[in-house]
């Protein structure tokens, strides 16, 4: 295992299933897990082998809810809600036009959150050509969040000030949760990934410090 600690985040190398009992309360979970669709992105050339691993198997979410953080949030949520408790429910509307019916991907996606109560709808364009991070923006991750989203989800868990990311993927968590001064645990168990995430969010402190 592999510790970095960048500011106030902290990023771990390793399978979150053996490092999340190890680590201190948290006030949210906010995280894109694997769903158990075995995702092939849709970046051309894409192979079997660029599928997210452990997405062959169904994705069991008690490890999560386990942690007993304030607010739980989980991407995907709709592909194994039969595992969850009772919740609320987030819509991401990614269409370019509130006319478009046609895009690549799916036009909307659903994160499951615990709060019975809370049901919100933010429509932030992304997909295909476009990129709500910048037009010129590389995705390095091939299920990648804009970073505007999980700020949204970040304010959704109202007055959290340390933020869990089991699947950080390449870190967008935790650049949203520098960019609104949180601190930030993140979990990712592929080397690549890890470090394209250090190195994210590294750029978003240093930014953070600039701008200070």
């Amino acid at each position: 295992m592999r510790i970095e600690t960048i500011g106030n985040a902290t990023l771990y190398l390793g399978d979150c299933r053996d490092i999340l009992p190890t680590l201190p309360k948290v006030d949210a979970v906010i995280t894109d897990p694997p769903y158990g669709i075995s995702y092939l992105p849709y970046q051309p050339g894409a192979t079997p082998r660029d599928r997210i691993f452990g997405d062959d198997q169904e994705f069991d979410p008690s490890a999560l809810l386990s942690v007993g953080a304030q607010t739980t949030i989980l991407w995907g949520a709709n592909n194994y809600a039969s595992l969850l408790p009772r919740g609320g429910w987030l819509c991401w509307d990614k269409r370019v036009s509130v006319a478009a019916d046609k895009m690549m991907g799916s036009p909307f996606e659903l994160a499951w959150i615990n709060h019975q109560s809370r049901y919100k709808f933010a429509r932030i364009q992304h997909g295909g050509a476009k990129n709500a991070d910048g037009e010129n923006i590389v995705r390095e991750h091939p299920t990648q969040k804009p970073i505007r989203l999980m700020e949204w989800c970040i304010e959704q868990a109202r007055g959290a000030q340390s933020i869990l990311d089991p699947y950080a993927g390449s870190g967008t968590t935790g650049v949203a949760c520098m960019n609104l001064g949180r601190d930030f645990i993140g979990i990712e168990r592929e080397p690549k990934y890890f470090d394209i995430a250090c190195r994210r969010i590294e750029d978003a402190q240093r930014q953070g410090r600039l701008i200070a």
